[in-house]
């Protein structure tokens, strides 16, 4: 990697060798040279998303004084001043930043502008980590930064957590039935990804083989060459095609299905195309746990959607029904983009991860989200989901109704349902169905489910809607 203008531009491995003072740190930069930076810095601006992301979930809300333009997650971040490299150095001069952190696209493509804030004595950090290794180091560095150490480490410990927990259930697949994935990054120009990338990791840990083991990493990024004739050499091998979606490939599943010689693939034949949000499986942040869990779901629906556990609940709370029917349903995980995100805020509506009742560091919230975004869940109140109350019946009336385009039911009156109960169409329909039963004449819509009740419930809404899940046993 080359130096411009002076700025060492500052490698995700971030080593610390020694301690200058009581404040400054040494860490080595991209060409092996020792840096000595200041921290803990106060005011930080982040060109990068996963830098933000990252900065957010170390808890660094009020150190943060900017980010880049296209934020989506957390909420916190479309709350913040947005910058661009493409902006004079005088705005960021303005918001007096004592560090800008970005990463090597940037610093290779504009230089000066990173020599001028240089030259003003603010910090300029360029990180981007390729590997899984590499972000760890990256997570730990960006500790060392910001005076928060600890909370890195917490991070790092949490992710291989969960990532222990997949793998245990990945364990239960044999070798022999394990899908082999071609996954690509780029449609446009036949790319893949490079196999010590983090979406290969992604990929692997959720259990799937990637038959572009060949491919060579382009420019010394993630992402690979490979081209349409050696794709085809695989045609025969490949029981899944993954996709990601993003920036970097606005794909559909039709344009695979219907790419010229695409027919030949297995996966294309037996219609096992799925397509991936970019920010949960290119980006090293904790929501790569997503990714992994995402995957794991498009490949193994029957390990991955089980809902067994859920089954055993004496009385089904609010978080479990959401994780229940994304699974049954097999609905994929929902990560909404920067516009939606606006124009969600726009309205005063839900943003995406702005529950302050539900535990973002784990994959719960995934389902959580998912259902919200789906409109499964009615008057949902800013920042609260309550995630722990019993579900009621009539929330899972109105879930089903939104969620399932069921057919026309026969008329069905109900004791203790009257016309003016706001959920009285979302009952009679359920009701008239037969997919949730009556007693005596009577409902109970305020009546809590277990989660074999749910489950049977959910099983004949699917029934019935030709949408079969799988659900495991």
């Amino acid at each position: 990697m080359k130096r411009f203008f002076g700025m060492a531009l500052l490698t995700v491995l971030g080593i610390i060798l020694a301690c200058v003072s009581a404040r400054a740190v040494t860490i080595q930069d991209a060409a092996g040279k020792a840096v000595t930076v200041s921290p803990p810095y106060q005011r930080i601006i982040s060109l990068y998303g996963a830098h933000t992301e990252n900065l957010f979930a170390l808890g660094l809300n009020k150190q943060i004084i900017g980010v880049s333009r296209h934020e989506a997650y957390p909420p916190e971040a479309t709350e913040k001043p947005a910058f661009s490299y493409h902006d004079d150095a005088e705005r960021f001069l303005a918001a007096h930043p004592d560090l800008v952190l970005v990463r090597p696209m940037i610093t290779r493509g504009y230089p000066n502008l990173m020599e001028k804030l240089r030259k003003a004595g603010i910090t300029v950090v360029s990180l981007q980590p390729r590997t899984v290794q590499e972000m760890f180091a990256y997570w730990k560095t960006l500790g060392v930064l910001t005076g928060r150490e600890k909370s890195a480490e917490k991070m790092i410990r949490r992710f291989k957590d969960q990532v222990a927990a997949i793998r245990k259930r990945v364990a239960r697949i044999p070798l022999n039935k394990r899908k082999r994935v071609y996954f690509e990054s780029i449609h446009s120009r036949m790319k893949t990804f490079a196999p010590s990338s983090i979406a290969i990791y992604a990929l692997k840990t959720a259990g799937g083989i990637d038959v572009a083991t060949d491919a060579k990493s382009a420019h010394g990024t993630n992402i690979a060459d490979y081209g349409k004739e050696r794709i085809l050499s695989h045609a025969n091998e490949i029981d899944v095609f993954l996709a990601q979606h993003g920036a970097m490939n606005h794909v559909t599943q039709r344009r695979i299905y219907e790419e010229a010689g695409f027919e030949a693939i297995k996966a294309v034949k037996n219609h096992q195309v799925f397509i991936i949000d970019e920010m949960i499986v290119s980006r090293p942040t904790p929501r790569l746990i997503l990714g992994i869990t995402q995957i794991g779901r498009f490949l193994y629906p029957s390990i991955f959607n089980d809902v067994s556990d859920l089954k055993q609940a004496r009385t089904l709370s609010r978080a479990g029904f959401a994780e229940m029917f994304v699974k049954m349903a097999g609905f994929p995980f929902e990560t909404p983009g920067y516009r939606r995100i606006r124009a969600r805020k726009k309205k005063g509506q839900h943003l995406y991860g702005d529950f302050r009742d539900v535990d973002y560091h784990r994959v719960i919230s995934a389902y959580i989200e998912t259902a919200v975004e789906r409109g499964l869940f009615q008057n949902i109140r800013k920042g609260r989901f309550f995630p722990d109350k019993p579900i009621r019946r009539r929330d899972i009336a109105y879930s089903l109704f939104v969620g399932l385009d069921l057919p026309e039911g026969k008329p069905c009156k109900m004791l203790d349902v009257p016309e003016s109960d706001p959920d009285s169409a979302h009952i009679e329909a359920v009701a008239g169905l037969g997919i949730m039963k009556l007693k005596q004449g009577k409902f109970f819509p305020d009546g809590t489910v277990s989660g074999l009740q749910a489950y049977r419930i959910l099983q004949r809404a699917l029934k019935l809607t030709e949408k079969k899940g799988n659900s495991g046993s």
